[in-house]
C-alpha cells in the first residue's frame, strides 16, 4: 500500500499531531509513505519527533492554488498513491481539484474540527458571508472530489452530514488515539516552573483562541474565593493566538499574575499533565478534544464544558464535571468541588485511567484507520 498525506502545515494543533502520529504507524507497519504540506508554519511539529524522516516530505511553494495544484499533481504522478489522505480545509479543496478528473486513487479526508459552527461566527475576522462562502465550496467540491470521510467523534460526522449533505454511507467515526502517560510526577518540573510544591496545579491546553474559552476559565479563576484562589496555580498551555493579548490583559486587570503562567508552546506536554491535579477544558467547539484523552491518560479529573463531543470523551459525574457553555460562575463553582475534595478527585481521576484503557489507546486507533483504507482500496 502506498499513501499519500496531504495537509496544510505541521502548526501544533491536534489535528497534526493526531495525523502525524497515524503516518508514523503506518511507516512503522512497512507501509509506504510520503508527505506534501502546503505551507510552513512557526511553531511546527517536528517530524522526526514523530520518526518521519525528511526526505518523504514535500513542501508547496504556497504562492498560488494553480502552482500548488500542479507540484501536487507532480508528486501524485512520481508516487503513485493508492490512497491521498487530506487533513484541513486548503488540503481537502486541493485534492479534490485533482480527484475530480482522476482515478488513480482513493480521496480521504479526515474532518476534526465543527468548522460551520454557530459559534465561528464570534471569532475575529469571520463573516457570514465568508463562513457561507466556504460552506458552499466545500458542499460543492465534495460531492465527486471525496470518496470518503473519516470523522474523529459522532458530533463532528453528524455536523458534516447536516452541513454538507455527506451521506453516512460515506462518513466513519474512529476516535482519536493517544500514547498511555507512563511519566511519574516531577518535582523539578513544578520547582523550574515557580510552583511552591503546596499549590493545587490546574492545567488547560490548547492554542489561545476564542474557540478554546480560556477567557472564560480566567473569569472564573476570578470568582473563587480568597482561600482557595491563594492555593492554585493555573497553567495556560498552548501556541499564542489571536486571543492572547486580550487574555493576558484580562489577568493584569484582574490581578491574577501569581497564579496564572502562559507557558506558550510546549514540547512537554506529558510531563506537564504529571504534574497537575486537575484538567480544565471550556472550549466553546471542538472536534473530538484530544487533549482531553491525554488528561484522561494522565488519570487526572477532569472539569469541561457541557458540548456533546466532550461527552463523547468524558463521563460526567464519573471523571468529569461539567458547566453550561460561557458560564465562570458554575465553572468556578466545578473547580473549587474538585479542590475541596480529595477523594472525588482520586475516584475521577482512577475513571479517567479506565476510559483511556477503553477506548482511546492509539495502536488501536491506528489499526482501525488502516483496515479501513484496506477496505477503501478493495471496493
Amino acid at each position: 500500500m502506498k499513501v499519500l498525506l496531504v495537509i496544510d502545515s505541521f502548526f501544533t494543533g491536534g489535528a497534526e499531531f493526531s495525523t502525524l502520529s497515524f503516518f508514523s504507524f503506518l511507516k512503522n507497519k512497512g507501509i509506504e509513505i510520503e508527505i506534501c504540506k502546503i505551507k510552513k508554519m512557526n511553531p511546527e511539529y517536528n517530524p522526526s519527533e514523530f520518526n518521519i524522516d525528511e526526505s518523504i516530505i514535500h513542501t508547496l511553494s504556497n504562492s498560488s492554488f494553480r502552482e500548488n495544484r500542479n507540484g501536487l499533481k507532480k508528486i501524485i504522478e512520481d508516487f503513485k498513491p493508492e490512497i491521498i489522505h487530506s487533513v484541513l480545509f486548503k488540503s481537502n479543496i486541493l485534492v479534490r481539484s485533482i480527484s475530480i478528473f482522476s482515478r488513480s486513487f482513493v480521496h480521504v479526508e479526515s474532518l476534526v474540527n465543527l468548522t460551520y459552527h454557530e459559534n465561528r461566527l464570534k471569532e475575529p475576522g469571520i463573516t457570514k458571508f465568508k463562513l457561507g462562502f466556504y460552506q458552499f465550496l466545500d458542499f460543492i467540491t465534495q460531492i465527486r472530489g471525496t470518496h470518503h470521510f473519516h470523522a474523529n467523534g459522532h458530533t463532528v460526522a453528524q455536523h458534516y452530514h447536516q452541513k454538507l449533505l455527506i451521506p453516512k454511507s460515506k462518513l466513519t467515526v474512529i476516535h482519536r488515539g493517544r500514547k498511555p502517560n507512563s511519566l511519574s510526577f516531577d518535582d523539578a518540573l513544578k520547582s523550574n516552573l515557580n510552583i511552591s510544591p503546596d499549590k493545587f496545579v490546574l492545567i488547560n491546553i490548547g492554542r489561545q483562541e476564542y474557540q478554546k474559552g480560556q477567557d472564560v476559565l480566567i473569569d472564573a479563576i476570578d470568582l473563587l474565593d480568597d482561600e482557595i484562589k491563594c492555593k492554585i496555580h493555573l497553567l495556560i498551555v498552548g501556541r499564542e493566538g489571536k486571543a492572547t493579548s486580550k487574555l493576558t490583559q484580562r489577568v493584569q486587570d484582574k490581578k491574577l499574575n501569581k497564579c496564572i503562567t502562559f507557558l506558550g508552546h510546549r514540547t512537554d506536554v506529558s510531563e506537564l499533565l504529571k504534574i497537575a491535579d486537575l484538567f480544565v477544558f471550556p472550549s466553546r467547539f471542538e472536534g473530538l478534544p484530544g487533549v482531553l484523552i491525554e488528561a484522561e491518560a494522565a488519570s487526572l479529573p477532569i472539569v469541561c464544558s457541557n458540548l456533546p463531543m466532550m461527552l463523547e470523551v468524558v463521563e460526567i459525574n464519573k471523571n468529569a464535571l461539567t458547566f453550561d457553555l460561557d458560564n465562570p460562575s458554575e465553572l468556578a463553582s466545578c473547580i473549587s468541588k474538585m479542590i475541596l475534595n480529595p477523594s472525588l478527585r482520586k475516584d475521577y481521576g482512577n475513571r479517567s485511567a479506565e476510559l483511556f484503557k477503553e477506548k482511546f489507546e492509539i495502536e488501536i486507533i491506528h489499526s482501525k484507520m488502516l483496515q479501513l483504507f484496506s477496505k477503501l482500496i478493495k471496493r
